[in-house]
Formats: C-alpha cells, sequence, structure tokens
C-alpha cells in the first residue's frame, strides 16, 4: 500500500498522487525520529533537548553570548514568546511568567495560546473566526455561549456584552499569532475584486 509523505494518508495500490498535498506517493513512511525533551528551569514546560529557548515561557536557555534585538551591546536574557526577538532585561515585559517584547506586552496568552481577535459583537467575532479558519489557523473562541444564561435573561447584544466586560475571544496558537493578527488586519475586498472573483 502506498503512502503520502506529507499527511501519511494510506491509499490503495495503483494510486500515484495524493488528492490532498498533490505529491508522489511512497511505498513505505521514514522513521520519524524520536524528540528528546528536557524541562524548562523556568516554568517547567517540556522544551526540545539542547534548544536555546522555551517556546512556553521565552527563557533564554543557552549560555551563549545572544544580543538583544534593541541593544545589540547587551546580552539578551529572555525571547519574546510571540515574536522570537532576543531581549535584554531592560526589554523584558513578563506577564502571567510569559516574556514578551513591548510591541506584544498586552496581548493576552494563555496555555500556549494568544488572543488575536476580539469583539462584543458575536456574529463579527464569528466571521473572524471563519476567515482565520479558511486560512488554516486553528482557533479557539472563548466567551462565546449566550449572555442571556450569565444575566439571567439580558438581552444578547454588543451592548449587552460591553456592560457585562464580555467580549468574545478568538484564541489562536502562540506561533500562529502574528500570520493571524495580519489575516484579521486584512482590507475587506473591494466590489471590483468580489465582481473579479465571481
Amino acid at each position: 500500500m502506498p503512502f503520502c509523505p506529507e499527511c501519511k494518508a494510506e491509499y490503495v495500490d495503483g494510486v500515484k498522487k495524493c488528492h490532498d498535498c498533490d505529491v508522489d506517493l511512497v511505498e513505505t513512511l521514514p522513521l520519524e525520529e524520536e524528540v528528546l525533551v528536557e524541562e524548562c528551569p523556568s516554568c517547567g514546560g517540556d522544551v526540545e533537548s539542547g534548544g536555546d529557548y522555551c517556546p512556553h515561557c521565552g527563557a533564554l536557555l543557552t549560555e551563549e553570548f545572544v544580543p538583544c534585538s534593541k541593544h545589540p551591546e547587551a546580552q539578551a536574557e529572555g525571547i519574546c514568546i510571540i515574536c522570537k526577538d532576543p531581549l535584554c532585561p531592560d526589554c523584558i515585559n513578563s506577564k502571567t511568567g510569559r516574556i514578551l517584547c513591548g510591541a506584544h506586552k498586552k496581548v493576552e496568552v494563555s496555555e500556549g495560546w494568544a488572543v488575536a481577535f476580539e469583539s462584543t459583537d458575536f456574529y463579527e467575532a464569528s466571521l473572524v473566526n471563519g476567515k482565520l479558519e479558511n486560512a488554516g489557523i486553528t482557533v479557539a473562541q472563548r466567551n462565546s455561549d449566550g449572555i442571556g444564561f450569565i444575566a439571567g435573561g439580558f438581552i444578547e447584544t454588543a451592548i449587552g456584552r460591553t456592560i457585562l466586560k464580555y467580549p468574545v475571544k478568538v484564541f489562536v496558537p502562540i506561533e500562529q499569532y502574528l500570520e493571524a493578527v495580519s489575516i484579521v488586519n486584512e482590507p475587506p475586498p473591494s466590489i471590483t475584486e468580489m465582481e473579479l472573483q465571481s
């Protein structure tokens, strides 16, 4: 039985290309290398053995000199978990044990996820959610249940969500945050572009 080397799907004999990945099938899949992990001394998260920094908290794990992205003469002590910029102590913004740069210090992060979009308008958040999913971004919504259950029948509106400080939040994996934000901030297609697409 042939296999797709990309998605690992198994096909019946005679099929030559993967229908999803459009690559040639192979007779056997290569053995996957076992990744050794160790514990981050800062947060206790799993880090690939020999890794330079912890992707969970941003702690710098190498003993080599790593220059700060803004102050090249200064030794970096951490990496922004969003943009991966090395940061010296003067540039570090620590938030719930995670290192962030000045540009990303206000990004809400939680257990490997970051808020790419939030709105008190449930429908707007749902549209953004769909747009990100269509672009291949992994998405998780929070606060998307009706506020009527929370406020004892309060009408489900953007005003109600604003009063109750209960916006719908669209979370994405931290490693997909920058791509997700660029997709969210893309201007909507013009009428001419939409006519050309149809």
